[in-house]
């Protein structure tokens, strides 16, 4: 039988979306502001960035799956 998602995983898959687009400018602008001129920095930079998201979507994943 086909069951709908609750509401509780739609608003998290809503906020993971939501927050990773605001997230992902957010970094973009701030590296891209403060090493222009740096690529090796802002290589560095967004593989940190890139690890960084998954705690938060860790956390609203582990609080809306229950």
């Amino acid at each position: 039988m086909f069951m709908y998602p609750s509401f509780k995983k739609f608003a998290g898959i809503m906020a993971i979306l939501i927050g990773l687009a605001i997230y992902a400018l957010v970094v973009t602008r701030l590296i891209e502001a403060f090493f222009a001129e740096h690529i090796v920095l802002q290589l560095i930079c967004y593989l940190i960035a890139g690890i960084v998201w998954i705690f938060p979507a860790y956390w609203v994943l582990k609080k809306t799956s229950t």
